[in-house]
């Protein structure tokens, strides 16, 4: 069949051969598109629910970490965990006792760097009792160290309270420690009962 303007056959091709190339130059500009987004950063590799595990470290137990929910992003640069429903962490020494515990609303552990971040209601128990309170918290594994530029509120269990207005450092047992920029309340009655009224 003919046209006025040629073969029919052959209009019909040049517009299917027009339409095939237009769909390939879509397709190629989404593709791109897609190799720019980063798509590792946005979406968890693994999530697990109510966790409960044990991390060794050198055939020795380190940590117990127990947590509603871990959300593992593995394929970025720099690998972590998040705990985004909070996190209760327990830290054991080479004996395999319990030296400190560490509970948080929030927290990401770098798992290359070996860094904990918590966040939120953060508190931190040590194995006589001592408590700390703050809302950021580093604990860094490899240099077996804890400290925080934020406010740290130190509870001892005779009732003393001591207090880091910008920070504090401290040992992954959390028993030698210091401050920055320091006030407190010492628990008097405990030292000298009825005789300071």
């Amino acid at each position: 069949m003919r046209t006025p303007n040629g073969n029919y056959a052959l209009c019909i091709m040049h517009y299917a051969l027009y339409m095939a190339l237009a769909v390939i130059t879509s397709c190629s500009t989404k593709m791109e598109a897609l190799d720019n987004y980063n798509i590792d950063e946005t979406f968890a590799d693994m999530s697990t629910k109510d966790l409960h595990t044990k991390y060794y470290s050198q055939h020795r137990l380190q940590t117990t970490v127990d947590a509603p929910v871990l959300d593992q992003f593995t394929s970025v640069k720099q690998p972590y965990w998040e705990f985004p429903k909070g996190v209760n962490v327990i830290f054991y020494d080479e004996n395999l006792k319990a030296q400190s515990s560490l509970k948080a609303g929030y927290a990401v552990y770098y798992t290359k760097k070996k860094m904990w971040e918590a966040r939120l209601n953060v508190e931190i128990v040590n194995e006589t009792g001592t408590k700390l309170n703050t809302e950021q918290i580093f604990c860094d594994e490899n240099g077996k160290k804890v400290f925080s530029v934020k406010k740290v509120t130190v509870t001892d269990p005779d009732g003393t309270v001591i207090v880091g207005k910008q920070g504090f450092e401290s040992d992954m047992a959390f028993k030698n420690y210091k401050f920055l920029d320091v006030n407190g309340v010492v628990n008097l009655n405990e030292e000298y009962g009825d005789d300071i009224k």
